[in-house]
């Protein structure tokens, strides 16, 4: 492996440290959360992607709402989303950005679809995603700058 590649890499490794360390520092646990709030309205559409975490818009409102990856997997299907259309709901968010807010807790006719645990537990697993890549990317590198044995 040449040095370039090297460089490269170990920038790379430094760069999934500092998003991690950043993502460890910036989160919160629930308990500890000041500024959330209650949003009470009906499911207007939900936004589901191929990929990442679902969103919902709720009717009379610009506001996005950003669920989970869980969420999608569980209700983002023909057969489960459509149900959830037209309900209403209780959403506690906290604002992200913008009009973009992060639901913790989600809940319809006292049944709870998300809840804060989730939530936490996916925050957590992205935050140790980022470190295991770092350390991932260290150890390829290590790897392939061993010193080989001639025999």
């Amino acid at each position: 492996m040449n040095k370039y590649a090297k460089t490269v890499l170990l920038a790379l490794a430094c760069f999934f440290l500092f998003v991690g360390v950043k993502s460890s520092m910036e989160t919160k646990p629930y308990a500890e959360l000041t500024d959330l709030q209650t949003f009470n309205g009906v499911i207007h559409k939900l936004h589901c992607p191929y990929k990442g975490a679902a969103a919902l818009s709720l009717k009379e409102s610009e506001l996005t709402f950003n669920l989970s990856v869980n969420f999608r997997a569980d209700y983002c299907s023909d057969n489960t989303s459509q149900p959830l259309l037209g309900k209403d709901v209780q959403l506690i968010a906290r604002q992200a950005n913008g009009d973009f807010y992060q639901v913790y807790e989600m809940k319809t006719a006292g049944k709870f679809i998300l809840t804060p645990e989730d939530i936490e537990a996916e925050q957590g697993s992205s935050t140790l995603g980022m470190f295991f890549l770092a350390f991932l990317t260290v150890a390829f590198v290590v790897y392939k700058s061993r010193k080989k044995k001639v025999s």
